[in-house]
């Protein structure tokens, strides 16, 4: 067995095991994290395959949470028309956003990121009568099917859980995909890939977008965690975190961002227990950890595991060419 499918199998187990064994409090944290962690994918398809930093995708996530809570609370749409209209509306704002952005090399870039996201931002506190400002919108909640409450924590988990498994499946494969390999070769030498009549700009904006609607799942999931809209997730605070993350897991690795998400919400939640500055502290381990482990968490691993599997291997080769 390979050991990418090894690696999915014991993901899938951890899943499952995770709300029979865990408690409300748990089962809401390993919520919190599974859409954060969609939210650092959406980052690390740019970062990971382009080189390109965004600074904007928590931007998607809060457009698709304030378009589920309008829609929904304030215009009382149905829970499925809402959720489509949430991504089709974060599908629009993608494709705004990459015409106005990726025509920039990679820095100014991102500066165009950070500076929609904060518009947008903006425009989330000064539209009261839409957005409600400060104080967001309230009440957003998920239906009830058949007796089966969407709201619990449990079940929640379960949607989430199957959202995400299968959005990092997809982008999985996506990586090993001829676009996937394009989009390598176009981070490597854009020059390259161009006189070999790839279409650069178009991979590009397509990874764009799908990275946007990856952050707009995410943000239908968010909204629905919180029950409430508010500036708050489309704050830079949220952007640099999900930075944070990606970089702290490694950004370049599939599951990188998760684990980064992972920790990161671990060391929030051990540290906050001891001291009121645990922002501090996370800042202090995040500076370590870029300089010992420049590549990420996920580097570590790996780079562990093929020391473990030389040996075996090197162990193998001699036993065979011993044979008669």
């Amino acid at each position: 067995m390979k050991r990418e499918h090894l690696l999915i199998i014991l993901i899938l187990a951890a899943l499952v095991a995770w709300p029979l064994l865990m408690g409300d409090y748990a089962v809401s944290q390993a919520n919190r994290a599974m859409i954060y962690a969609l939210a650092a994918l959406s980052f690390s398809l740019l970062a990971g395959r382009l080189g390109w930093f965004s600074l904007c995708q928590t931007t998607f996530a809060g457009i698709s949470g304030y378009t589920i809570a309008i829609l929904g609370v304030r215009f009382g749409l149905p829970f499925p028309l809402v959720i489509l209209l949430a991504l089709l509306f974060t599908t629009l704002s993608a494709v705004i956003f990459g015409l106005l952005t990726l025509r920039s090399r990679q820095v100014s870039f991102l500066m165009l990121t950070l500076a929609l996201g904060q518009m947008v931002w903006a425009l989330s506190f000064q539209w009261v009568d839409v957005t409600g400002g400060y104080n967001g919108i309230a009440g957003v909640r998920m239906p009830v099917y058949g007796g089966l409450d969407l709201n619990d924590t449990h079940v929640f988990y379960g949607l989430i859980a199957t959202v995400t498994v299968a959005i990092f499946l997809a982008v999985w494969r996506l990586y090993r995909s001829p676009f996937g390999l394009l989009l390598l070769g176009i981070q490597e030498n854009e020059q390259r890939m161009r006189a070999l009549g790839h279409p650069v700009y178009l991979a590009r904006f397509t990874a764009f977008v799908l990275a946007g609607v990856i952050a707009g799942v995410a943000g239908v999931f968010l909204v629905y965690d919180m029950g409430i809209m508010s500036p708050s997730p489309l704050g830079l605070g949220h952007a640099v975190w999900v930075l944070t993350a990606a970089v702290l897991g490694g950004y370049r690795s599939l599951l990188g961002p998760a684990l980064g998400v992972a920790v990161l919400i671990a060391l929030e939640t051990l540290v906050a227990q001891y001291t009121d500055r645990h922002m501090m502290v996370i800042g202090l381990v995040l500076l370590l950890s870029i300089l010992l482990m420049p590549r990420g968490l996920a580097d570590v691993f790996e780079q562990h595991f093929k020391r473990k599997s030389k040996p075996q291997a090197s162990v193998t080769t001699t036993t065979r060419g011993k044979e008669p």
